[in-house]
């Protein structure tokens, strides 16, 4: 069993390597898609000139919802519909290891080249809003990592979802562009969810939305936000199920096809 878990552990290490490498000579173009991720500091201008909070509070909130936004690998849908579509999955079908692996690796080392890459717009924060780091709690850093990790596992396991239904739909990454405006605007990522009614905010608790960007950021900016840990981890779960089970069927007709 332990030769198994270095075996694995090796090859995924290769994969990320790999993955790092490809990423890294694709630089330029990660920068402009790092650019494209800036979104919640546009809103971050709108909030800071007529929100009922201070300035400092909403650079703090947008700051930590920018950086959750790099934790959504939802591109693994695009890329894992196309391979299925074209044909081009079968060679990584033949490995000793899932494509998923493979996948996981790719989203790691873009979210690492990007995080880098996104350096330069993050020191601005500290130059354009001064006393920005002296009022954060370093005590809720690890809540804020561990619903980062949450909120890449949900995303990954819905990504995988999405990409699978193109063993049985032509396009199936129609739905996320439904998708990236709920989280847009129920997500936390164009406001802060404590606007919205009392009794709308309540109902999407139930839902993994506010656990994605506005529980994260209004928690590590020292808001009082509760933790929603256990909702997203059981909808993590119940869609991890889901996207294994559509992926299981969609190789039986993908084999089926001789494809």
């Amino acid at each position: 069993m332990v030769r198994g878990i270095q075996n694995f552990a090796r090859k995924f290490l290769a994969y990320l390597e790999a993955s790092l490498g490809r990423h890294l000579a694709y630089g330029g173009e990660l920068a402009f898609w790092v650019l494209a991720q800036s979104l919640p500091l546009v809103f971050l201008a709108l909030w800071v000139e007529g929100g009922p909070r201070p300035d400092l509070d909403y650079a703090r909130y947008y700051f930590f919802a920018w950086i959750a936004g790099f934790f959504h690998p939802l591109w693994v849908a695009y890329e894992l519909a196309y391979e299925i579509n074209t044909g081009r999955l079968s060679p990584l079908l033949l490995r000793p290891f899932s494509p998923a692996l493979d996948y996981l690796a790719s989203q790691l080392g873009l979210l690492f080249v990007s995080l880098v890459l996104g350096l330069p717009v993050a020191v601005l924060f500290p130059v354009l809003f001064p006393g920005f780091f002296s009022g954060l709690e370093l005590s809720r850093l690890p809540g804020y990592l561990l619903y980062l990790l949450l909120g890449f596992a949900f995303h990954f396991a819905l990504a995988w979802l999405i990409g699978s239904l193109a063993f049985f739909l032509e396009r199936s990454t129609g739905v996320l562009e439904a998708y990236y405006g709920l989280l847009y605007f129920f997500g936390g990522v164009a406001l802060p969810l404590d606007v919205l009614p009392p009794g709308l905010l309540r109902v999407l608790e139930w839902t993994p939305l506010p656990y994605l960007a506005f529980r994260p950021a209004a928690w590590a900016a020292g808001w009082e936000a509760g933790t929603g840990y256990g909702v997203l981890a059981l909808w993590t779960l119940w869609v991890g199920l889901l996207a294994a089970f559509v992926w299981r069927r969609g190789l039986v007709r993908y084999g089926a096809f001789g494809a």
